[in-house]
C-alpha cells in the first residue's frame, strides 16, 4: 500500500497536510503530530539513489489535481526555485480550483541560491497573493512581507537545529578547548551566496588583533578559486575536510567561540541556529533578517556585509563579551512552534472551506 493509497479516505480528526520539501529537519521540526494531521508523502522515483534529492510532484499543477482529493492543505515552505513563474501561477491556481489550502512559509525574501532574485521575487508574489495564510521566522521579515506584499504573516521562530539534550552534552565535551580566542569561518562546497573575494578573508585576518581564525571548506572545494587564493595566502589557517557527520559538525562548531557567516545575501539561516543551540556567537552580515535571529542581546553581531576589516571588529566586539549561552528553552519554543503551525492550518482550511478572506492590507 503506498502513501498516497494510505490516505484516500478522510480522517474527519485529522488534516491531511502535504509539506513541501516532504522532508527536512526544519518542515520535520514544526509539523504537528501524527493524532493531529496526517503527513502526505510523495513516492521517489524507482531510480533515486539513497537521499538523493528530486522535485516535490505536488508542485506540478496536474500531479496536484490527481493527489488533490488526499489533501486539506499543502505547506510550501521551500524548494521552488527550479519552478517557472507562470508553473508557479498554474500551482496556485490549481490549489484554489481543487480546494486545497495553501500555507506559505517565507524563508528566503532573498534566494541565497541565486544571484538574480528577479524571478525568485516574482514567484513570492504569486504566492503570498495566493496563500491562505503566511508564516515567516522573525518580526523584521513580517515587517518586510507586509510593506512588500501587503500580508500579514505569523512570526514562528527557527527551532532548534541540534537536539537541547545533545547540545548540552556536546558543549560540556568541548569547554576545555575552547579559550575565548578561537574563531571560524565554514566555507563547505561554497553555496551561491558566499563571499568569495579573497581579500575579505584577508583583512578579516589582518584586523583580528587576537582571534585565532580558521577557516573550514570542503575538499570538494578544493580547486575552486576562492580556496586557492586562500591556500596561497592564509594556508596555515585553511582547513580542508570531508564532508562532516551531523555529529562531527556539531562538535567542530561548539569548540569555537565566534562562527562568522560570510554571507552577501539571505534572509535567514539555521546554521546560525545551530550554533546558538552550542552556545556559540555569531558574527552575521547586516544584510537579511540574520541580526533578528538572536535569542539574546549579543548573541548576533553584525557586520558591513562583505567588509572584512568589519567583519573582524565584531567578532573583537563578541569575544570581549565571552560566552553567551542560549537563554530560549529550545524544547518549549518547539512545542511552541507546532502547536502555531496547527493553528494556522486549522485556520487556513476553515477560510478555503468557508471561502474566507486572506489576510490582506491595503
Amino acid at each position: 500500500m503506498t502513501p498516497e493509497t494510505t490516505m484516500s479516505h478522510r480522517d474527519e480528526q485529522r488534516l491531511r497536510v502535504a509539506s513541501i520539501p516532504a522532508h527536512h529537519a526544519y518542515v520535520d521540526a514544526v509539523l504537528p503530530g501524527p493524532t493531529q494531521v496526517t503527513a502526505w508523502q510523495p513516492q521517489p522515483p524507482t531510480d533515486l539513489q539513497p537521499g538523493q534529492w528530486f522535485p516535490h510532484p505536488l508542485l506540478d499543477a496536474q500531479q496536484l489535481a490527481e493527489h488533490a482529493d488526499r489533501l486539506d492543505l499543502v505547506h510550501l515552505h521551500f524548494g521552488f526555485e527550479h519552478r517557472s513563474v507562470e508553473q508557479i501561477q498554474a500551482f496556485v491556481a490549481q490549489c484554489k480550483a481543487s480546494g486545497v489550502a495553501l500555507v506559505v512559509t517565507v524563508h528566503d525574501l532573498e534566494n541565497p541560491h541565486l544571484t538574480d532574485q528577479t524571478e525568485h521575487l516574482k514567484r513570492l508574489d504569486v504566492l503570498l497573493e495566493a496563500a491562505h495564510q503566511v508564516i515567516t521566522l522573525t518580526d523584521s521579515a513580517a515587517r518586510a512581507i507586509h510593506y512588500r506584499h501587503g500580508r500579514v504573516a505569523t512570526v514562528a521562530p527557527h527551532p532548534y537545529v541540534v537536539l537541547p539534550v545533545q547540545a548540552g552534552k556536546i558543549r560540556e565535551q568541548v569547554a576545555p578547548h575552547r579559550n575565548g580566542q578561537r574563531v571560524a569561518v565554514f566555507l563547505k562546497d561554497i553555496r551561491t551566496n558566499t563571499v568569495t573575494d579573497p581579500e575579505f578573508y584577508m583583512e578579516l585576518e589582518r584586523h583580528l588583533r587576537r582571534g585565532q581564525l580558521t577557516i573550514f571548506a570542503h575538499h570538494s572545494a578544493a580547486q575552486h578559486p576562492l580556496v586557492t587564493a586562500l591556500y596561497h595566502g592564509l594556508g596555515e589557517h585553511l582547513h580542508l575536510h570531508e564532508r562532516f557527520s551531523d555529529h562531527q559538525l556539531f562538535t567542530a562548531v561548539a569548540g569555537f567561540d565566534v562562527v562568522i557567516l560570510p554571507y552577501t545575501h539571505g534572509s535567514h539561516s539555521g546554521w546560525l541556529e545551530m550554533c546558538r543551540d552550542l552556545g556559540v556567537t555569531v558574527v552575521a552580515p547586516s544584510t537579511g533578517h540574520f541580526a533578528d535571529q538572536a535569542d539574546r542581546p549579543g548573541a548576533v553581531v553584525p557586520y558591513t556585509t562583505g567588509d572584512g576589516a568589519q567583519a573582524a571588529h565584531a567578532v573583537e566586539r563578541a569575544l570581549e563579551r565571552g560566552p553567551l549561552p542560549m537563554v530560549v528553552d529550545r524544547e518549549a519554543q518547539q512545542a511552541e512552534a507546532v502547536r502555531t503551525h496547527l493553528e494556522i492550518y486549522t485556520r487556513a482550511v476553515a477560510q478555503i472551506q468557508g471561502a474566507g478572506p486572506t489576510e490582506v492590507t491595503p
